[in-house]
């Protein structure tokens, strides 16, 4: 009898599913895509309808075949590839290999690789989603699209090997103009002004906040000597108590992760790279050999939906009382829904696979980078379902004549879910509870304190990627790619965990605002993933789309192929600049590297700059000498 054939992406999800179904099905594994456009040509016929030409990915042909082979002698095929659009694109690429049609195959999504997932998708296989496929196909030619014209041409005029994107080159401009801002930023110099009380035996400060209705916050205190005035007004008379504020406020429990916000935590807490947690989120959800069984550790990583299927709820509120008792259950279910308006492939969060497999329990199957994603996902999703913390926040306000002071603490009346997810609460001493309206303050001193405004940080890992999620830019799942690019393209460095633009990457940004400004505008961009989302649902056309945004595309690079010159670049690079040896212009030459910087008078001149900078011990070609 012929046993059915399910085919997945990877050798681990593989294992992972047939051992569920104990050798029932063949399972095969296509090592991710198998057809795609051309390395070596565009391979998209922008005259007919953007009609792409697929090829089998070189290293490929071996899979192809055995694939042919085995489809020959099977009952059923089912695709069990991921079920977002790329898992989608793999499902009906290979069934186009394979010369088989959407009618003929079935198509089967789980969002998490365990039993009953499992079974429940291979008893209600669907077909194919052509719609899911477009939007790839779509993403994938706009992509080819701005790749295959823009990077050539940086490559003509700059040197081989640099690329633009859509999302990398948006990435790219906001921490080029984010250093612009803070090499631009003036610090200015203010004074505020604190007080040290004393009750207790205990020392308290409060800060002015107040003079008359002027707030300090807005109206800084620039000037010493009017600090120095302020503060010898303040010595004749007495400090107060006007007003004590008690508020009890619930502080309530995080979602439970999605992609962006899992690659956020896990570079603030853990140092992980964006793309080092995707790939051991990747490891953990297709599965981990405990005990001789492959087992599937949390649920799809490619989301941007924190909600919560119902029995993994049941299942974290059983866990909780069990584990820590009744009064850490919340009174109703805690609800997190998407901010995404279209929420996009999104079925649930990213969360265990059973609350019961605790990480200390399971350490000894994991290597450390696992078992720390792992306790990370794990703690994350059953603090989400656990009781708000309840805080007390008390401020005192106190008042010498038109000068307003203001101290306030919190306090944490129950933990709540900051037993398992430990959140910063700004505590203060336990004396502010003390003090009563009315009172006179025992002032110890007055004083001042020499402040400067500060410039706005340059990007991290975590913060660009809040920002990109912030304004659409890209999916959750393209940032960890994106940063990867930018680095390897040396367009920017890492400085103790923060972006630096290098100089190959500010020319690059320059001459994409000059000549490609929709590329790198947010709201473009923006637009444009919200396009991608509607195709997926079947609301756009994705010829459309393509057709739309080719039209203003192509002026713009034609624009460029006519204009970009030396003259140019040297107004880009240069802006002016004079050589440091003879006092001579300086400018652009290419080598066999690619472009330097050069004095107009060689060879009576020497003097060389180089663009490339030296980074992660690269050797840099071209050095000032």
């Amino acid at each position: 009898m012929k046993k059915d054939l399910i085919i997945v992406e990877s050798p681990t999800k593989a294992k992972t599913i047939a051992g569920i179904f104990d050798e029932k099905y063949i399972v095969f594994a296509t090592m991710g895509h198998i057809r795609d456009l051309p390395e070596n040509e565009f391979g998209v016929d922008i005259e007919n309808n953007f009609t792409p030409k697929y090829v089998i990915i070189p290293g490929k042909k071996k899979i192809v075949n055995k694939l042919k082979k085995l489809v020959k002698n099977v009952s059923e095929v089912y695709l069990a590839t991921d079920e977002d659009r790329e898992g989608e694109a793999i499902a009906y690429h290979t069934i186009c290999v394979l010369g088989k049609s959407i009618d003929e195959v079935k198509r089967v999504a789980f969002h998490e690789i365990v039993p009953e997932a499992v079974k429940s998708a291979f008893e209600n296989p669907r077909k194919i989603s052509i719609e899911l496929v477009n939007a790839q196909q779509a993403r994938r030619i706009l992509d080819r699209i701005v790749g295959y014209t823009i990077s050539p041409l940086l490559g003509k005029h700059l040197e081989m090997g640099l690329s633009a994107g859509r999302v990398q080159s948006v990435a790219l401009r906001l921490i080029v103009e984010r250093e612009k801002e803070i090499e631009s930023f003036i610090p200015q110099v203010y004074w505020v002004i604190k007080c040290e009380v004393e009750k207790n035996g205990k020392e308290l400060v409060l800060n002015l906040i107040k003079i008359g209705e002027k707030s300090i916050e807005k109206e800084k205190i620039e000037d010493e000597k009017e600090a120095d005035r302020i503060i010898d007004n303040l010595k004749k008379g007495k400090l107060i108590v006007s007003e004590k504020i008690e508020k009890i406020r619930d502080l309530k429990p995080l979602p439970p992760f999605i992609t962006s916000t899992l690659q956020q935590e896990a570079v603030n807490i853990l140092n992980f790279s964006s793309s080092k947690t995707m790939f051991i989120a990747q490891q953990l959800y297709e599965g981990i050999d405990i005990e001789g069984k492959n087992i599937g550790l949390i649920t799809y990583m490619r989301t941007d939906s924190p909600s919560v299927a119902k029995v993994a709820q049941n299942q974290a509120l059983k866990f909780i009382k069990e584990k820590f008792g009744e009064k850490y259950l919340p009174e109703k279910f805690n609800v997190y829904r998407s901010k995404s308006t279209v929420s996009q492939e999104a079925h649930e969060c990213i969360r265990p696979t059973s609350i019961y497999r605790i990480p200390e329990e399971i350490k000894k199957y994991l290597n450390s980078d696992q078992f720390k994603l792992y306790d990370l996902i794990w703690r994350r999703f059953i603090a989400s379902q656990m009781k708000s913390a309840i805080i007390k926040n008390i401020k005192i306000l106190a008042i010498n004549d038109i000068y307003l002071f203001e101290t306030e603490g919190n306090f944490v009346v129950f933990d709540g879910f900051l037993k398992l997810w430990p959140l910063k609460v700004e505590k203060g001493d336990e004396v502010i509870d003390k003090f009563e309206k009315n009172e006179v303050l025992n002032v110890k001193k007055y004083f001042k304190e020499k402040k400067q405004t500060q410039p706005p940080p340059r990007y991290t890992e975590s913060s660009l990627i809040k920002t990109l999620e912030k304004y659409d830019i890209g999916r959750p799942s393209t940032y960890a790619p994106t940063i990867s690019t930018l680095l390897a393209r040396k367009y920017v460095k890492k400085e103790k965990k923060f972006f630096v633009p290098l100089k190959m990457g500010r020319i690059v940004y320059e001459i994409l605002r000059k000549f490609f400004p929709e590329i790198i505008k947010i709201d473009f961009t923006a637009k444009m993933e919200e396009d991608l989302d509607k195709i997926a649902i079947g609301e756009k056309d994705w010829i459309e789309v393509l057709k739309t945004f080719y039209n203003n595309f192509k002026p713009s690079l034609d624009r460029a192929n006519e204009l970009i010159n030396k003259d140019v670049l040297n107004e880009i690079v240069l802006e002016d600049k004079k050589c440091p040896k003879c006092g001579g212009k300086l400018t652009i030459r290419k080598g066999k590297y690619g472009i330097f910087i050069g004095c107009i008078n060689y060879p009576n001149c020497k003097y060389t700059e180089g663009i490339k900078e030296n980074v992660n011990n690269s050797s840099n070609r071209f050095k000032k000498r």
